[in-house]
């Protein structure tokens, strides 16, 4: 892809979500969710809790689009709930946002960092990683995936590549875990979550391949 297309697009992105993410009242708003209708915290809780529920062990998580913070506020409580320790980390390319994160999580802002997971170093390896593919333009997309494999994850780590379902253009998206898949990863798990009977959430869990 040409790299002044490219910039362009992150630009535009950045500009996108950032307006629309601090126009929002309730932190789930700030966090990209129910931002051009009303939506309950029930239903934020239904169709996030499958970020938790990938988590099977204690370990560091980063939460690639961070926004607010708010998920990894929750992430933190539900996977407490279930007797697992994780020691949160976001990354956001909204100063802004990562500002409401800072605030929010005080006892963590030393881990909330601002960049672009597309060419960000991490100062550190993680033990799991979430995502969502759109955070890059299509044609970047597997190229993004194997570097957070190869780069963010410690081994034995777990890529959770998020998959949010209900948009616009979601209907025509292939589902996360087959598009991993077609691109030569192994998908370990699926979890899904559900709104009044209908799947909002995929994540597919990537594990780091050995060597």
């Amino acid at each position: 892809m040409d790299p002044q297309k490219r910039d362009a697009w992150f630009a535009a992105n950045k500009a996108l979500l950032e307006t629309a993410y601090l126009a929002g009242v309730e932190p789930w708003q700030q966090s990209g969710f129910g931002l051009h209708s009303p939506r309950s915290y029930a239903r934020w809780e239904a169709v996030r809790r499958p970020v938790a529920d990938a988590m099977e062990k204690d370990g560091a998580f980063l939460d690639v689009g961070c926004a607010n913070g708010f998920l990894l506020e929750c992430v933190l409580r539900w996977t407490a709930e279930r007797g697992r320790r994780i020691d949160p980390f976001g990354l956001d390319v909204s100063e802004k946002l990562v500002a409401l994160a800072r605030a929010r999580l005080p006892g963590d802002a030393h881990q909330l960092y601002v960049g672009n997971a597309w060419d960000w170093a991490p100062p550190r390896r993680f033990d799991y990683v979430r995502t969502e593919l759109v955070y890059v333009p299509e044609p970047l997309q597997g190229a993004y995936v194997e570097r957070l494999l190869a780069e963010y994850l410690a081994p034995g780590g777990r890529l959770l590549a998020a998959q949010y379902l209900g948009g616009a253009n979601s209907a025509a998206e292939p589902p996360i875990d087959r598009f991993l898949e077609d691109l030569g990863h192994v998908v370990a798990d699926v979890k899904r979550g559900f709104w009044e009977g209908t799947e909002y959430t995929r994540i597919a869990v990537v594990p780091k391949p050995d060597g």
